[in-house]
């Protein structure tokens, strides 16, 4: 079992259990978070994510959208087909709020993407990261800058709007086995925790506190 948990931009705390499955599939599901409103669509990358995902095999490979307005998922996903997505290269399913729903989108998924335009954090894929699966974050999120201070965080920040660029980070990270990106995902979670402790933000906190009242 691998631990999930409720998530701050710096801070982590035990939430739920995810079961991570060991087989391999032979069909590659990529999960993308997000509501597929009009405002949302371009800042969010949400055509980037189809673009990307209709490059590769379509046998292999589907994109599963969490998030859409209830009653409206074939609303959402007909916004996403205009993108060069094929409908039975796509899955889209309203928005989930308990703690179990989110667990079994994190069971069903080998890889979570989010490929925003702009971001100022990224809660879902840090939550997906916390899960111990496999993630791809836009270098225009402020999860990405908190990563890259981690030892081979690096690895997946995709510095790129191009859905091209994007297809090709996806299709390497299904290369490896399974168990290979699993372990490496989990070794990446407690890197970013040791480096975002409670112990060493509070230190932090308390550094500031201190330098502001020394600067009177």
């Amino acid at each position: 079992d691998q631990a999930v948990f409720v998530l701050t931009p710096g801070l982590f705390s035990e939430f739920f259990t995810v079961k991570q499955a060991n087989e391999e599939s032979s069909t590659f599901h990529v999960l993308v978070f997000g509501r597929g409103d009009i405002e949302d669509f371009k800042l969010k990358g949400y055509d980037i994510a189809a673009k990307a995902v209709s490059k590769l095999s379509k046998r292999y490979f589907r994109l599963i959208f969490v998030g859409a307005p209830h009653g409206k998922e074939e609303e959402v996903a007909e916004k996403l087909c205009q993108h060069g997505i094929k409908r039975k290269q796509l899955k889209v399913r309203s928005f989930k709020e308990s703690r179990e729903d989110i667990a079994r989108q994190f069971y069903e998924a080998d890889l979570v993407i989010m490929p925003s335009r702009t971001e100022g954090f990224g809660l879902a894929a840090l939550e997906a990261l916390s899960a111990g699966l496999p993630i791809l974050v836009s270098g225009n999120s402020g999860f990405a800058d908190a990563l890259q201070k981690v030892l081979n965080g690096s690895n997946c920040v995709v510095n790129s709007e191009d859905p091209k660029i994007w297809a090709k980070a996806i299709a390497n990270v299904r290369k490896k086995k399974r168990a290979d990106r699993l372990q490496e995902i989990k070794v990446l979670r407690t890197r970013y925790a040791d480096e975002n402790s409670w112990e060493k933000q509070c230190g932090v906190l308390l550094k500031h506190m201190f330098d502001c009242f020394s600067g009177e």
